[in-house]
């Protein structure tokens, strides 16, 4: 969210209400330094087992655990403040599951959706091996696509991050204007590098905590990293990103590093071969695939992980499901570092055409007129 505010807060006003927790004071000083203000309710760092107790608790709820988990009434009254205290022209909820608020009606609503929630949830019912997960992700499936499809339906307008998903989304509330807002990277900051690579690395990055990334990086570990040091027994997998669970912690071997947070991913990009995406349930677009093709890494991923990108196979990446292929693909490139380079360069320049911050933003205020336009004429 960084990138869209900063560049909106260029020619807006721009304010922030969002939850904080202990430790996010440094993120907050990066926001209020582009926002015109910045205003945030506390919430506690959830435990594992809070999180289980919680989801535990939610199976006897009609309300899913994506809306309780997110849902206050200290963020419904602040809220309630600052729309009195301030007349806003446009109020974006990032996400359906902080769709539940009520909202001033005076505003256009726009409701940012990062990935269909209802859709990942079926995934995940669907690849979860452990049979309580399934029950779980069952009911939280049935449960949030009701209330996710009604939030589309309850909104000024709704944005998306892919074209099949905005078709989606229009199928289910045709008469709410709708548009493709890509995830997009910051090309400067995530750029080549003169650094040569470690032709013995791998490297997966995410949030740690979640779940996809959590089976994405498992399921690599378990099913295909065996395969490849059958024959290159010298290569080492680094797992990259915030929030590593114990199920991860327990990769940790001789070939695998799971590093938990770190304060730049690059490094640990810039020095790996081959970056590699193993993804079996998600939904939206992946960052961490345009990240990857912006700084020109060779990408080898599922069709999962890069669905949604404007991708070919073996053109800007290579996409393969199946573990034995996955694991061949990733070796091909080991041995080939031509083709990686290859790869990384024509990645690299469909990042820098299509998934630029600045493209996006000027789409999304285009949105934003045409929504007000439409809020101007109405009766």
């Amino acid at each position: 969210m960084y990138e869209f505010i900063r560049l909106l807060a260029r020619g807006h006003h721009v304010a922030l209400l969002t939850y904080a927790e202990p430790g996010d004071g440094e993120k907050l000083v990066a926001m209020k330094a582009v926002c015109a203000s910045v205003h945030t309710v506390p919430r506690s760092s959830e435990t594992e087992r809070t999180k289980r107790l919680a989801q535990l608790s939610s199976i006897f709820s009609p309300v899913s655990y994506q809306r309780r988990s997110l849902y206050s009434r200290r963020m419904q009254h602040a809220l309630d403040e600052l729309t009195a205290k301030e007349r806003f022209d446009i109020i974006q909820i990032e996400s359906s599951q902080l769709a539940g608020f009520a909202l001033d009606p005076r505003a256009v609503r726009v409701l940012d959706e990062h990935n269909i929630e209802y859709e990942l949830l079926y995934r995940m019912y669907s690849t979860e091996g452990s049979a309580v997960r399934r029950v779980y992700n069952w009911l939280e499936f049935r449960k949030f696509k009701r209330e996710e499809v009604t939030s589309w339906q309850s909104v000024s307008g709704v944005v998306s991050t892919s074209a099949r998903e905005e078709r989606i989304m229009h199928d289910a509330a045709p008469a709410v204007p709708t548009m493709v807002a890509p995830n997009a990277v910051n090309v400067e900051y995530f750029c080549p590098s003169d650094e040569p690579a470690d032709g013995g690395a791998l490297v997966m990055t995410g949030l740690m905590h979640y779940r996809p990334n959590i089976d994405g990086a498992a399921y690599f570990v378990r099913e295909i990293f065996p395969l490849i040091l059958a024959s290159r027994p010298d290569i080492v997998f680094y797992i990259v990103g915030a929030g590593v669970t114990d199920e991860l912690k327990r990769l940790s071997s001789s070939n695998v590093v799971v590093t938990g947070t770190v304060p730049d991913v690059r490094p640990y990009v810039y020095k790996s071969a081959v970056f590699v995406v193993p993804l079996r349930m998600g939904g939206g677009t992946r960052l961490k695939v345009l990240e990857g093709m912006s700084m020109a890494k060779a990408v080898v991923s599922t069709s999962i992980g890069c669905e949604g990108i404007d991708v070919s196979h073996d053109e800007h990446l290579l996409i393969v499901d199946e573990p034995r292929a996955f694991a061949d693909a990733v070796l091909r490139l080991l041995d080939d570092r031509e083709r990686r380079l290859e790869l990384g360069r024509k990645g690299r320049a469909l990042v820098e055409r299509q998934y630029r911050w600045e493209t996006v933003v000027e789409q999304l205020e285009g949105f934003y007129e045409r929504l007000l336009a439409v809020r101007s004429s109405a009766p």
